[in-house]
């Protein structure tokens, strides 16, 4: 130690001691420098500039104070006894006990915060839940991950990306500002004597492995346009990749309505008493891997995530357990039961008339026939012997031709039915005629 102090000695008396200025005036710099990088990680958030290190406010905080330390040192400090440097040791770890201790106890209040958001969440105040405006992040490989977005509805879920013009799947997607698969948008407000379509489904009536206008619902409003002095027609997709009959519900209930259907076309999939594809798992604010405290001080970004008291996550990497009771409680006979007697009813509050089209298994049939709702059972009314197999017209995903036979035999149903006509601006229905129309006769085909 004394051959050390005689170094320090002779090395502050180089020059008149401007090598040691120097060293001081380094090791005062790079101090000051991790204390700004602090600074900055809690202003903005997030790294000011990814220098060593520049993510880690604990290395900058421990480190700076060790610079300062070390240029203390280097002035005039080696003179002082060792008392004193245990002293302000002492005093350090007092300081740093006691900055721990703040941050403990700031973590377990924010985390009791959270908890009690989420908790009102659960109850129903996530509607519209947006927070800075951004887009919550999607817990996904999936590639469906990359055009959807967490609805702003909970009960939705999740919905397509709005504004879209990108290749997905090796085909052109586009989205209107409504989050629709369509080339333009529409009004809520429709031109006199229109008659407006709505669709609700999944990938099928999307139109997945198939060209922007190519699925069947745009084909739909292709033929119904061409006809010979009829009434003109709008046709707005609805549908969105994953969704189940609940899902197709709430779409309808928050998006649809909006635009005063006079007809709904739910586009049945043979899975969609089933789950949907995504789904939100709540937050756990009492994991150990994480601290949320901070996320608040240095990730922001992530904190909005984690804040919001769900995530969406896709159904492979979701725990049954963890799904949110009210969508469990749309899934299978009970559940379908459930969303279907809510869309005929919906049906004769607002009045317009509801089909159900797809390849229709007996049970479904049978549920549907007792409530009192048209469908059309595409395997009994589509003979796909009549079309080359790759065309699919029974399969979820049918080819760009299976999507055109699949409008044609929708046109011509809507038109055997007579709803083709637009009804009058009042909108009024006789009570319990909601799907109003005969029923198609039932086949024998499964």
């Amino acid at each position: 130690m004394k051959s050390l102090r005689r170094f320090m000695d002779w090395f502050h008396s180089l020059a008149g001691g401007w090598p040691a200025r120097l060293a001081c005036g380094a090791l005062l710099g790079l101090a000051s420098l991790d204390f700004f990088l602090i600074a900055m990680l809690v202003i903005r958030g997030r790294p000011w500039a990814f220098l060593v290190y520049a993510e880690n406010p604990y290395a900058h905080f421990f480190g700076g104070w060790a610079l300062l330390a070390a240029w203390h040192w280097c002035r005039a400090g080696y003179r002082e006894p060792a008392a004193v440097w245990a002293r302000r040791f002492g005093k350090a770890l007092l300081m740093s006990a006691s900055l721990a201790m703040v941050f403990a106890i700031g973590e377990i209040g924010l985390r009791a915060m959270l908890t009690a958001r989420q908790r009102g969440n659960a109850a129903g105040d996530l509607d519209r839940l947006e927070v800075n405006q951004t887009r919550q992040p999607i817990r996904s490989t999936h590639p469906l991950g990359t055009i959807i977005q967490r609805s702003p509805w909970k009960s939705v879920v999740y919905e397509l990306q709005p504004n879209l013009d990108t290749v997905f799947g090796g085909r052109q997607l586009r989205t209107n500002r409504a989050g629709m698969r369509a080339d333009r948008d529409y009004s809520a407000t429709r031109q006199s004597g229109t008659l407006r379509i709505v669709g609700l489904g999944d990938s099928g009536m999307f139109g997945w492995n198939v060209e922007q206008g190519q699925n069947y619902m745009a084909v739909l409003e292709e033929l119904l346009n061409a006809r010979s002095g009829a009434a003109p027609v709008e046709v707005l997709n609805l549908a969105v990749p994953g969704y189940n009959t609940r899902l197709e519900l709430e779409t309808l209930r928050h998006k649809g309505l909006a635009y005063a259907p006079d007809i709904v076309v739910v586009g049945w999939c043979e899975n969609d008493g089933e789950l949907p594809f995504f789904l939100l798992e709540k937050e756990n604010y009492a994991r150990q891997d994480v601290s949320f405290l901070h996320l608040l001080l240095f990730r922001r970004a992530a904190f909005r995530a984690v804040a919001a008291g769900t995530t969406l996550k896709d159904l492979r990497s979701m725990q049954r357990e963890k799904v949110d009771p009210d969508m469990l409680s749309g899934t299978e006979a009970a559940g379908l039961r459930q969303a279907f007697s809510e869309l005929k009813q919906l049906g004769d509050e607002r009045g317009f008339r509801v089909l159900v089209f797809g390849p229709l298994g007996q049970g479904v049939r049978e549920l549907l026939k007792g409530l009192g709702l048209p469908y059309y059972n595409t395997r009994a009314h589509v003979d796909a012997g009549r079309y080359p197999p790759e065309w699919k017209v029974h399969f979820m995903h049918p080819s760009a031709e299976g999507h055109r036979v699949l409008a044609e035999h929708l046109a011509a149903e809507l038109d055997r039915l007579g709803w083709l006509a637009p009804v009058g601006t009042e909108r009024k229905r006789l009570s319990g005629q909601s799907g109003s129309g005969n029923l198609p006769q039932e086949s024998s085909a499964p």
